[in-house]
């Protein structure tokens, strides 16, 4: 008598179980995709793909990035049943360098809880500088100190000229293997007060775009 009792309520509430399922009309092939950039690529763009599974038609209310740098758009308003849609999102490179990882936010009429679709970019550095950062105790001897700038594997960058936003500084650029390696040297004038400044590289790879790497110097 016990077990028909049980089994009679997992029938029961079977048609309650689908219905909650069925809240969520659109089933998503993924929520989550990733993307390494290419070098000086401007844009990245995703595709999240999704079919509508329910039997009423599902209207887009709203779609929200997390960040200006990422825009996204659906490839219609209104999905009919069994109908299938897509999600584009395009980020904005620019000179961004790193690991990236950006939200797009979903709403439809079929449901109150948006659905957050995660895009992951990876953006490898062009160019490296080694140390970023250079520092200089105060009342220390103010001894040169260098910066190492090395083109990424692949990659022919020249590097041109060296601009310091600070005058406590003098800095000078030295080429140890044209297109691939350069020296920053940077020196403080004075370590008796304290000084930061950013160092910007200005370069430009063989295929035509410009680089701008930057290095820092501080005395405290």
């Amino acid at each position: 008598m016990r077990f028909t009792r049980l089994f009679g309520f997992i029938f029961a509430t079977l048609p309650a179980l689908g219905g909650l399922s069925s809240a969520f009309a659109l089933d998503w092939k993924t929520t989550t995709l990733a993307a390494t950039t290419a070098p000086f690529q401007p844009e990245q763009q995703a595709v999240f793909e999704f079919t509508n599974h329910s039997a009423k038609a599902v209207a887009i209310r709203d779609i929200e990035t997390s960040c200006s740098c990422l825009v996204a758009k659906s490839d219609q308003a209104i999905y009919p049943p069994g109908a299938s849609g897509k999600i584009t999102a395009n980020f904005t490179v620019g000179d961004r360098g790193g690991l990236y990882e950006r939200t797009v936010t979903v709403r439809t009429d079929e449901s109150d809880e948006p659905v957050h679709l995660v895009f992951k970019i990876e953006v490898p550095e062009v160019a490296v500088a080694t140390p970023r950062s250079v520092a200089w105790r105060l009342n220390e001897v103010p001894t040169e100190k260098n910066v190492d700038l090395t083109a990424a594997a692949g990659l022919e960058i020249n590097f041109l000229n060296a601009q310091c936003t600070s005058d406590a500084y003098t800095v000078s650029l030295e080429a140890i293997e044209a297109g691939r390696l350069y020296r920053l040297h940077i020196k403080p004038n004075t370590t008796k007060k304290p000084a930061s400044a950013a160092v910007r590289v200005i370069g430009r790879e063989k295929s035509g775009h410009d680089v701008l790497l930057s290095a820092y110097a501080s005395v405290q």
